[in-house]
């Protein structure tokens, strides 16, 4: 199946949800994610039980003091049943049970704790099965069982809170190279969103424990093309500490979480703990007391925590500062971290602002500041943003690599186009990488002490290595249309509240 195929799968199950009027992104993606771990979950029960590994999962379990038939909620039994009303009703009372099931991955249980099947009616749902009647997932590589939700997961970038979770896939696998996870390290995204950091550093260990004739170059499903590997000189050992004890990710959003479980169930590493826990906020668990080899992490780039850890040494701030704070706090001595964040990072100048830099070039090596060009985020957000590298060393940073991103091999537009006639500056910043090569406007060396005489400013204009930009007044058709944008979702909330108020009238309130 190419990815062609997979889109026009998808356009027809979302096309469905869609007629159903089931139209949040962030619903119908996960409705279709219950359907499709459901149909491979009978696959690769199949599969575990005809080698005689273990008993079905499919039979009847004990769960606490009553007994739960799975053996109903098998994908051909299931979809079986000629009554669709009494087929929706079987979904809806099981599926939430798996989260208990003792046989299942830690996983495939955060996929189905807390759910709810909101298909609206049995005609629907057997229009969403006989839509994947005759696909059989299992049998698909992982790459392309991967791509495909992939492809689904884009759909909630209509999201507003998108910006929170959906980076760039580009760009996480040149922060991945960059950081270079190794077999036998662990890797921690305490913004985990859908898991994007993740699946990168699972595959960048596959890749880089491969031979050559299991190594190849595949068209991912947006963006440039990947190298992947099989990880064939893994020992078994290292496969299962890769599979069970290297990846972790925490994130307090619970659907969003769930998307993180099924990209675990699709890649293979769905031993993996996937937590569902705020990072920053509230109050300690055992996960505060963690450190990690590698922190990798895209965090919300608006809002402020609400209590932050005590851990953290930080009485308030907006929520990337304080993730921060967590990376310095959660690294292992020697560890390194990844992290991307607003620009405000490098010219704010609050009290939470200046102590974390300041704690951040005092404890670890501020090894590599790369600024994004505006657009890298379209079209979830049109913020100015940057990353950082860091390592924690336990002593000062002596010096700083800059470098200034220009162009990622895209429109940087809302369209997000890709192509060669489009530059692309991230080839060059992984070659000048290794040795933080300079270039003239592209990439320097400052030594930490200039970056404290600034005031921990570490801009590149506020450094003296940029002329500071001249600022540029939108054309008047851009400002036109983001006006217009802004007028359409206010009648959008109107017309919200408006349904809510006809609804509350009609009920008698």
């Amino acid at each position: 199946m190419d990815n062609a195929s997979l889109q026009n799968l998808l356009k027809r199950l979302c096309k469905v949800m869609w007629e159903a009027n089931v139209t949040n992104p962030i619903t119908y993606v996960t409705q279709i994610s219950y359907l499709l771990f459901l149909k491979m979950l009978e696959e690769m029960d199949t599969e575990q039980t005809d080698n005689a590994r273990r008993q079905s999962i499919f039979t009847e379990v004990k769960i606490g003091d009553a007994k739960v038939d799975f053996g109903k909620l098998r994908w051909s039994v299931l979809t079986s049943d000629p009554d669709n009303a009494r087929m929706l009703e079987t979904l809806r009372t099981l599926l939430p049970k798996l989260a208990l099931h003792p046989a299942l991955s830690p996983a495939a249980r955060a996929l189905f704790e807390d759910s709810a099947v909101v298909i609206p009616d049995g005609a629907t749902l057997r229009k969403a099965v006989d839509t994947l009647k005759g696909q059989n997932l299992l049998s698909e590589d992982a790459d392309v069982k991967g791509d495909l939700f992939e492809i689904l997961v884009n759909d909630l970038g209509s999201q507003k809170k998108a910006a929170q979770f959906r980076t760039p896939r580009h760009l996480i696998r040149v922060i991945v190279e960059m950081v270079n996870p190794q077999i036998g390290q662990t890797v921690c995204d305490s913004a985990g969103g859908t898991g994007g950091f993740a699946i990168a550093a699972y595959e960048h260990i596959l890749l880089a424990n491969s031979s050559p004739e299991f190594i190849r170059e595949v068209p991912a499903p947006y963006g440039l093309p990947v190298r992947r590997g099989m990880g064939d000189r893994l020992k078994p050992s290292q496969w299962k500490f890769l599979q069970s004890g290297t990846i972790h990710i925490f994130e307090a959003d619970k659907d969003i979480i769930r998307m993180a479980a099924m990209n675990s169930v699709l890649h293979g590493f769905d031993q993996s703990p996937i937590v569902r826990r705020d990072s920053i906020g509230g109050g300690e668990d055992k996960w505060d007391e963690v450190q990690f080899d590698c922190i990798l992490e895209n965090p919300p780039f608006t809002g402020a925590a609400q209590s932050p850890k005590r851990s953290l040494r930080v009485e308030k701030g907006e929520k990337y500062v304080l993730f921060l704070a967590a990376a310095i706090r959660s690294l292992r001595p020697g560890g390194r971290a990844g992290i991307v964040l607003p620009s405000g990072i490098l010219f704010r100048d609050t009290n939470t602002h200046h102590e974390v830099k300041k704690r951040l070039l005092a404890e670890c090596d501020l090894q590599a500041v790369v600024t994004l060009p505006k657009g890298m985020f379209e079209p979830y957000t049109p913020n100015n943003t940057c990353f950082l590298i860091f390592q924690k060393t336990g002593k000062p940073t002596q010096e700083t690599w800059f470098y200034n991103v220009q162009g990622d091999g895209s429109s940087l537009k809302k369209s997000r186009k890709f192509g060669p006639q489009f530059r692309n500056d991230f080839p060059d910043l992984l070659k000048k990488w290794p040795k933080r090569q300079t270039a003239d406007g592209a990439a320097w060396r400052v030594p930490a002490e200039n970056i404290i005489a600034n005031g921990y400013n570490l801009t590149l204009a506020g450094l003296g290595l940029v002329e500071p930009e001249k600022t540029d007044n939108a054309e008047p058709e851009e400002i036109l249309e983001s006006v217009a944008e802004k007028e359409q979702k206010i009648l959008d909330i109107i017309g919200e509240m408006r349904e809510l108020v006809l609804e509350e009238n009609g009920n008698g309130r």
